[in-house]
């Protein structure tokens, strides 16, 4: 069978969808044990047929999930929690844990005949349908490229600590019509293992991992996304937003410098990058619209690169930000600059059209994705919302200017 990106299986019988046991099983009689988080097919002549990495987001926080997992479809990247999650056991001993850490090898090799061996990685979560979790979603396939992070956390039933894997997976990308065809995997468990691979997979195989950034899945959406949309995320990305709004920052006056730090933050963590750099939080008169300013440096030497002044503006705002909101820092750009509008509710449609069809470079980062940038972050450095916050607060103190954004570019 031929899967499509984001199709819907069920995990119980049903009419409306196909069968995930009659999926992975193909042309044999074993299927995917869907019980398991890290399921994968034993050795077939030497190689392990898939990997399948499932994400379970309505059971965060649990004592056999304590971990969140980070996909991230859009981009192409996933990063993934292995499945230890006790103090009795070592990290490298659990079921999943101990296969992946075997194969690892054969993703970073400079060897054809090593990378024909290594095993895709299927990424699934399950999903609510109609009000019911016994369904999955399939986000895509790829490999491990990125070093394994060792990561420790503590026991939910007591105050222990155990260790656990944290993988990266890059997503790799369908050709214009492909879709991913299961033959592919039923062929690893028998006699192929490179027929009806997608050509991203075939090309990776070839080439190495030189060609990762050409095949990586990328999902560009130019669509104005509703409210209701961009409202709708899961449990803990909601308790982030509600912590935000009610314990940390409940003033919108009294705190307004303080929450302009972290936005300030936020857009840091948005561009991902060492070229960002963070200048300082505008007070006076003279903010005009501004709250915050940033450099993004564009090149590698002094006589190539130049520099993009970034101005930002922070709304904490428990309502939704309309067109009108967003006209003070508009009327600031002229080349050279770029727009960044924090929230930790929704924008309108409206607004969002306005940005679009006046073609303004303004990026809107709405609270969904303040809650998702947050997590990531929470979750690669260990450190809880407390804690940033404080991070924030200090920067805040060291870091209030009144200059002209122009001097960020000296």
């Amino acid at each position: 069978m031929k899967v499509e990106l984001n199709q819907i299986f069920s995990t119980e019988e049903t009419d409306e969808f196909q069968s995930w046991r009659t999926l992975t099983r193909g042309r044999f009689e074993k299927p995917l044990n869907r019980f398991k988080g890290m399921p994968y097919f034993a050795q077939s002549r030497g190689i392990t047929p898939v990997i399948n990495f499932h994400s379970n987001p309505f059971k965060e926080d649990e004592s056999q999930t304590p971990w969140r997992d980070l996909i991230f479809q859009e981009e192409g990247r996933v990063i993934y929690n292995g499945d230890n999650y006790q103090s009795s056991k070592t990290a490298s001993s659990t079921f999943g844990n101990k296969l992946v850490l075997s194969i690892l090898n054969l993703y970073a090799s400079k060897e054809i005949e090593d990378r024909l061996k290594a095993p895709p990685i299927i990424i699934t979560k399950t999903i609510n349908y109609k009000g019911k979790s016994g369904f999955r979603e399939f986000v895509g396939f790829g490999l491990i490229n990125v070093s394994p992070k060792l990561v420790q956390q503590y026991e939910k039933t007591t105050n222990k600590v155990f260790s656990n894997y944290q993988f990266e997976v890059t997503l790799l990308k369908f050709e214009d019509g492909e879709k991913f065809n299961w033959k592919w995997i039923d062929d690893r468990r028998d006699k192929s293992i490179s027929k009806h691979a997608p050509k991203s997979w075939k090309d990776w195989i070839k080439n190495g991992n030189t060609t990762l950034s050409k095949n990586r899945l990328k999902i560009k959406s130019y669509r104005i996304v509703s409210e209701k949309e961009q409202s709708e995320m899961p449990t803990r990305n909601l308790e982030i937003i509600n912590e935000l709004l009610n314990i940390h920052y409940p003033n919108p006056t009294k705190d307004g410098i303080r929450f302009e730090a972290l936005a300030s933050f936020i857009t840091k963590l948005y561009f991902n990058s060492e070229k960002y750099f963070r200048g300082w939080i505008t007070v006076g008169s003279g903010d005009r619209g501004v709250d915050y300013v940033g450099r993004l440096d564009i090149g590698d030497d002094d006589f190539s690169k130049t520099s993009i002044i970034v101005l930002g503006q922070s709304k904490r705002y428990k309502n939704s930000i309309s067109g009108e909101k967003l006209t003070r820092v508009a009327s600031r750009m002229t080349r050279g600059y770029i727009g960044v509008v924090v929230t930790l509710n929704t924008f309108t449609s409206h607004a969002q059209a306005e940005i679009k069809d006046d073609k303004l470079p303004i990026i809107l980062i709405n609270g969904k994705k303040v809650s998702e940038l947050l997590l990531t972050y929470m979750n690669l450095s260990g450190k809880t919302l407390s804690q940033v916050v404080k991070e924030q607060d200090d920067w805040a103190n060291d870091n209030i200017g009144t200059e002209h954004y122009d001097t960020i570019l000296n």
